[in-house]
């Protein structure tokens, strides 16, 4: 039985010995990052970049050498056939496992469907379904060909400034592939993805801020970065941020305070096709700078925290009217009613862009001071707090 038993084994490492699909490090280009765009012509460019591991000089004629990485650009009637086309100029084939973002500029956007152009990505085994994914104002392949101010690559300082936007300042959305695909199969596909733009007053600067507004798998429109807190907010996906209050009287003078932690609520009623919405948000905020206002007892720390609630209902509110005005259901309310009632929204979904825009909707803010930085809550300033 011995004997067999290790007779077995012997064959079994001979079978099992070598790499079947071996592939060698020097026959492939891991891509960081890709820009997809709309020429004239109808066709799409792609500008792949790719992670340079030495600093070897690379052939200049089809290739842009920058940093840590080099920028190849193809162009054909399909993103497949475009990627067949990198080895020619590269010499190595793409290995897109490590790819961290995919820009898709807005000509592209406004003009071809999303998932019909990123299908390829979405459905290959190489590209991670969590690829960051942003629409760049104008030509996608021009924030590409910007230099990284801190990181090694473009790719990867374009991905860790649109976390960093959306994480610590809510001024974008940290949008995923695997984001838009889900928003493509809901009941209603309106949806949101990370806006990003070059600036043009200097060399190296880019922004990641505001939203493009989806709808029917196209771009419609913008949401300014301004009022990306009040989209957040309405859909429950705000980190944090600060929210500034004018002083009164005192122009160019104002408070702020941080928002720690928010819960964002939506709920419906319908009575026939009528429909009106809610949104109950609650959280905790701290102080951050005084400059008019002075914290000394119960009711005007209540008074504070009053002014604090009226500013995030307003920024709320302004951002349902662009959204209503645009008649883009962004914020899911038509997927809430799927769920919830599914025969309801059968009815309603033919005209559901109109009904959108003409529901009434109810906004309730409750906010707790969690700190006020000092011991007394005070202001610093001995003649603002004289003056209050």
């Amino acid at each position: 039985m011995a004997y067999k038993t290790i007779t077995l084994l012997l064959l079994v490492s001979v079978v099992l010995t070598g790499c079947w699909s071996k592939n060698e490090l020097t026959e492939r280009a891991f891509v960081m990052g890709v820009a997809l765009d709309l020429r004239e012509d109808g066709k799409i460019e792609m500008l792949t970049q790719v992670y340079r591991p030495s600093s070897a000089e690379i052939g200049k004629s089809t290739s842009t050498v920058v940093g840590a990485s080099v920028n190849i650009k193809t162009v054909d009637d399909t993103v497949m056939e475009a990627i067949r086309d990198i080895p020619i100029h590269l010499g190595r084939m793409a290995q897109w496992s490590h790819m961290r973002v995919i820009i898709v500029g807005e000509e592209l956007a406004k003009n071809m469907d999303m998932m019909q152009v990123l299908d390829l990505f979405y459905r290959d085994h190489e590209p991670r379904s969590s690829v960051s994914l942003m629409i760049a104002k104008g030509k996608a392949a021009k924030i590409f060909e910007k230099n990284p101010l801190i990181e090694q690559t473009t790719s990867q300082q374009i991905l860790r400034t649109e976390e960093s936007a959306y994480h610590n300042a809510a001024k974008t959305l940290d949008t995923r592939l695997l984001d838009l695909a889900r928003s493509m199969k809901s009941a209603h596909p309106d949806t949101t993805i990370a806006y990003v733009y070059e600036d043009t007053k200097t060399t190296h600067m880019f922004s990641a801020a505001g939203l493009a507004l989806i709808q029917d798998g196209k771009m419609k429109d913008t949401l300014p970065a301004s009022k990306v807190e009040g989209y957040l907010m309405l859909v429950d996906k705000y980190k944090t941020g600060v929210v500034e209050i004018r002083c009164p009287g005192k122009k160019n003078v104002g408070e702020t305070a941080e928002l720690l932690a928010l819960d964002s609520r939506m709920k419906h009623r319908m009575q026939g096709d009528n429909v009106a919405a809610s949104v109950s948000i609650q959280g905790e905020i701290s102080i951050n700078e005084l400059r008019c206002t002075k914290i000394g007892s119960k009711e005007e720390e209540e008074a504070f925290v009053g002014k604090v609630e009226a500013e995030v209902k307003r920024q709320a509110q302004q951002t349902l009217q662009i959204l209503q005005k645009q008649k883009i259901d962004a914020i899911g309310l038509g997927n809430l009613i799927y769920r919830k009632k599914p025969k309801e929204w059968e009815r309603l979904k033919a005209d559901w862009n109109n009904t959108f825009a003409a529901i009434p909707f109810e906004v309730k803010v409750k906010l707790k001071l969690i700190t006020g930085g000092t011991i007394s809550s005070k202001t610093l300033s001995k003649q603002a707090g004289e003056g209050s």
